[in-house]
């Protein structure tokens, strides 16, 4: 049975695609700090969760330590993410510097450990979830924007560097998506049925792992915007800030 490796897979789009792994044959071991969350997906059979802050140093080695012990992974994504939303001169560096740790440093260096260790099987997935936000900008929250930016770039880099040993790389930008996530950290929930369900979001990834597609923009209106994004960035920006920042 192949054995995937999820960030983030207590709640929203990684528990979306724990659940869609596991219809798939996957052995599913989940990453999560929400112990609460993870215990009620381990309900589900072929699932099963160490629990760890990724944020540090303690946590990421936990985590190496126990996957060490597992069988090797044909999937690792890396999902987990928060955020530090407002006016960027009001948000606390510690809170950025929290985002930068799981974001992007997180998975920088668990993949680092991982592939040291030879844990990714030939063959296998590394995915890499970003956010639309690589195109469109996200102002309000700079630090998260930037950390996913990071992670695209890191990916795009690895994925020549893996060639020669066959391990696929693949990098997401999910649009707004219909979580807890994405609820706690918007402006305005008034259009949140409009937002992409974590379980089509979860079928686009899997698909994206058969094909071993390098980049996935899942969703037309996702697209469309990263099209734009990268065509007219100022018109896109200038919408963004006011759906984000208001006027002033």
């Amino acid at each position: 049975m192949k054995h995937a490796v999820i960030t983030g897979a207590a709640n929203g789009i990684g528990e979306a695609l724990a659940r869609r792994l596991v219809h798939a044959g996957y052995a599913v071991t989940g990453v999560d700090v929400d112990a609460e969350g993870a215990a009620k997906l381990e309900r589900e059979p072929g699932v099963r969760f160490v629990i760890a802050d990724l944020s540090t140093d303690t946590g990421i080695a936990r985590v190496h330590d126990q996957l060490g012990s597992m069988d090797t992974i044909d999937v690792l994504v890396h999902n987990a993410g928060i955020n530090a939303v407002g006016r960027f001169p009001c948000v606390g560096m510690a809170d950025q510097e929290k985002v930068v740790a799981l974001n992007l440093q997180a998975p920088m260096a668990l993949t680092a450990r991982l592939l040291e260790a030879a844990r990714i099987v030939p063959g296998g997935s590394l995915v890499f979830v970003s956010s639309l936000s690589h195109y469109v900008s996200y102002p309000g929250a700079a630090t998260y924007a930037a950390t996913k930016s990071g992670l695209a770039s890191y990916a795009r880099s690895l994925s020549v560097a893996l060639a020669p040993w066959d391990i696929h790389v693949m990098t997401v930008f999910p649009g707004p998506t219909r979580t807890a996530h994405a609820r706690r950290y918007s402006t305005d929930n008034s259009r949140e049925e409009k937002r992409m369900p974590p379980e089509d979001l979860a079928e686009a990834v899997l698909r994206g792992i058969e094909k071993r597609r390098r980049l996935l923009v899942p969703g037309f209106g996702n697209q469309t915007a990263a099209f734009l994004g990268a065509w007219c960035p100022r018109v896109v920006e200038r919408v963004m800030r006011r759906a984000m920042l208001g006027k002033n």
